[in-house]
């Protein structure tokens, strides 16, 4: 094997000065963390119309639903009754005993009535 410089022992008086500037760590830590966010999953069609529907039924009965959505850490779930929906912004308010969430619609990755 022929010694080069990345080879231990071999570049004795170097060894120690490999360093990395600042500005590069911090790129590549912003490159593992946005790895790791949670990434939207994309729906079709037939799937936004389905959820439309269950959400108008779940208005029209009074029924209770579960939403599950994206959020940075991955999808969570939230179950309640919707209280308002805010077209122009994009937004469904739901509301349960203990806690009320405002989610836009392009976080909503399903919609289920209980």
């Amino acid at each position: 094997m022929n010694p080069n410089k990345l080879t231990h022992g071999y570049n004795v008086m170097w060894e120690s000065s490999r360093m990395m500037l600042p500005e590069h760590r911090e790129q590549l830590l912003a490159k593992k963390r946005k790895e790791r966010e949670f990434q939207l999953p994309e729906l079709s069609e037939d799937q936004m119309n389905d959820m439309n529907g269950i959400i108008a039924k779940s208005i029209e009965e009074d029924r209770a639903i579960t939403v599950t959505y994206a959020s940075a850490q991955g999808p969570l779930r939230f179950w309640g009754w919707i209280k308002q929906v805010m077209h122009h912004e994009k937004r469904l308010k739901i509301i349960n005993d203990e806690d009320a969430l405002t989610l836009p619609f392009h976080r909503i990755i399903s919609v289920e009535l209980e």
